[in-house]
């Protein structure tokens, strides 16, 4: 488990080996992170005085903190902390940030449907499956999409920069597996791509993909017998059952499903389109589908995951593993959310692009602090809370919650953070959510002010 520390140390770690021309810019952003992880949902008037903020803003208006000049040192400590282990996932997913409201944004683009204006930003997100704990970004790309040409063709399409590209770029970001370590890059529908499986399998990565195509793929080595491999899957028998826990979304109700699931071996070559095309090897990789046979009345879309993994997927337990691993991929959803609205990416009003790139980066990292916390929960709940709080974070929230029992857990202390923020706690309501975290935790700041002046006062007293 990596310790959280105070937010002092934490800037100190994650910023301070930034190369951003000159130390003075560094140690800027190493006290603005350290203002802004405290308080990461305010304003940025609300953080910093005006010598502090016209500091922060000249950090971000150079032209070399760009977004891998900031998060350079933070990306290299995630992958000391991946070598440590020899099972790690990195989930990949691309979000928006929604900039429309901000009309005098320069070097945004279109978004969504065409109508809003922002950027797509593409994490590679570090994590442990089992039990969940968040390591850090692994990699990290900001991309403009860029309007659609008059005249445009599917030639033209192919020979310009594809947002495919940003899930072969995430995977080779983070470089080649070392001898021992078992790092499997985890990813949606949209990364089905031949050419995203060959760069994993190049680093010596797996991967473990959700399929979109019903590609033409064979089920023996010497290509004899010819099948698709949607059809293929759904053709499987069931070779057990389980559950998987469906999230609340939009509306819909969190539910409990229970699943089959089968898995085979399957070869796959590469697609039509593909440079060199022949010359490309059959991929062998595992097929697995994970479905629901009957679901409750009321349900208009059955559950059915069909996977590819280039990891050996025979057995009842390894089909159970697998499901597990790709349940992980909604943390990169709840990662987003942290980013988004706890810490108020989108609220962010720089003028340029490049200024706002080094915002967001910045951000990045302060949204993995509050995920680590909230996963510290899950991990090691027993643990002494000194392993994710300081000594005077612990004890103003034992006050707060008037808890003077000897040990005291990181389950004890999240929970109080969380109560700060609107968690009531009751009997049954489960571990809290990272909302109420992230506003329990701004809360908590406020009172250590209050806290430290209050220890001030009473030294300076006669």
């Amino acid at each position: 488990m990596q310790a959280i520390v105070d937010v002092r140390s934490w800037a100190e770690r994650n910023f301070s080996k930034a190369e951003l021309g000159d130390r003075r810019r560094t140690q800027r952003l190493v006290n603005a992170a350290a203002k802004i992880a405290a308080h990461p949902q305010s304003a940025f008037t609300q953080i910093f005085d005006w010598n502090e903020l016209r500091g922060f803003y000249r950090v971000c208006d150079q032209k070399q903190a760009t977004l891998q000049a900031v998060l350079q040192p933070h990306w290299q400590q995630t992958r000391q902390a991946l070598e440590q282990r020899a099972l790690a996932l990195i989930v990949h997913d691309t979000t928006e940030l929604d900039f429309t409201t901000h009309p005098h944004l320069v070097g945004a683009g279109p978004i969504g449907d065409g109508g809003g204006r922002g950027f797509l930003q593409h994490n590679s997100l570090a994590l442990v499956p089992q039990p969940r704990e968040v390591l850090g970004l692994a990699y990290q790309q900001l991309r403009t999409r860029q309007p659609r040409p008059e005249g445009d063709n599917s030639y033209r399409r192919k020979q310009r920069p594809r947002e495919s590209d940003l899930w072969l770029h995430g995977i080779r970001g983070l470089g080649p597996a070392p001898e021992g370590c078992c790092w499997v890059d985890v990813a949606d529908c949209a990364c089905d791509i031949y050419e995203a499986m060959q760069a994993a399998l190049a680093l010596g990565h797996h991967f473990l993909f959700r399929a979109r195509e019903n590609r033409v793929a064979f089920a023996d080595a010497a290509g004899e017998q010819r099948t698709h491999l949607m059809d293929h899957a759904r053709s499987l028998a069931s070779q057990g059952t389980d559950r998987v826990a469906i999230a609340g979304r939009g509306g819909r109700p969190s539910r409990t499903a229970r699943v089959c699931l089968a898995g085979a071996a399957l070869w796959v070559p590469a697609p039509h389109g593909t440079r060199a095309r022949w010359s490309q090897p059959r991929l062998r990789l595992w097929v697995i589908r994970i479905w629901e046979p009957h679901p409750p009345a009321g349900v208009e879309e059955p559950l059915e995951w069909i996977l590819l993994c280039s990891l050996p997927t025979a057995t009842l337990a390894e089909l159970k593993e697998r499901r597990d691993w790709y349940c992980c991929r909604w943390m990169a959803e709840v990662y987003h959310d942290i980013e988004k609205n706890g810490c108020s990416q989108e609220a962010r009003r720089f003028r340029t692009a490049e200024r706002m790139e080094t915002c967001l980066a910045l951000l990045s990292v302060v949204a993995v602090r509050v995920f680590q916390m909230r996963c510290a929960l899950e991990a090691h709940p027993e643990a002494p809370a000194e392993q994710v709080a300081t000594h005077t974070e612990i004890e103003v929230v034992r006050r707060f919650l008037q808890d003077n029992e000897n040990h005291f857990t990181v389950r004890r202390f999240v929970h109080g953070v969380a109560k700060l923020g609107g968690f009531l706690g009751r009997r049954g309501d489960g571990d809290p959510g990272v909302r109420a975290l992230w506003r329990g935790y701004q809360r908590l700041q406020d009172f250590l002010l209050g806290y430290n002046l209050h220890a001030i006062e009473t030294s300076d007293s006669p």
